[in-house]
């Protein structure tokens, strides 16, 4: 409730956000099938801010869940392909996927390092 008596709504993004507090949260306490519901709600309201999709990829990660997690590495790259939190978790990924030549054609520069 307001203080006009009324309810209040809070936009997409403030429910995004919400959602993904509540996703790490739940991660640090290594909920991650929880912490992945959390981050998925985030990504059906706000599907365009990358750190939903790198969070959720962080728990599919730590669930060794190789191929959703290159999934959503993907999705985050897209979106910002600077991202240097995500280009390291996307490599990582990749290598235990066992994608390699995907790992070289998206990481090259990492791999030549």
């Amino acid at each position: 409730m307001n203080n006009n008596g009324g309810t209040t709504t809070i936009s997409a993004s403030e429910q995004a956000e919400l959602c993904k507090k509540d996703g790490n949260f739940k991660f640090s306490k290594e909920r991650f099938a929880a912490a992945i519901e959390a981050y998925t709600e985030a990504i059906t309201l706000c599907p365009d801010v990358p750190v939903y999709w790198t969070n959720r990829a962080l728990c599919h990660r730590k669930r060794e869940e190789w191929g959703r997690a290159e999934e959503d590495c993907r999705k985050a790259l897209e979106l910002d392909s600077n991202s240097t939190k995500m280009q390291p978790v996307g490599l990582f990924v990749r290598l235990n996927h066992t994608t390699i030549s995907l790992g070289i054609d998206v990481y090259g520069c990492w791999l030549i390092l």
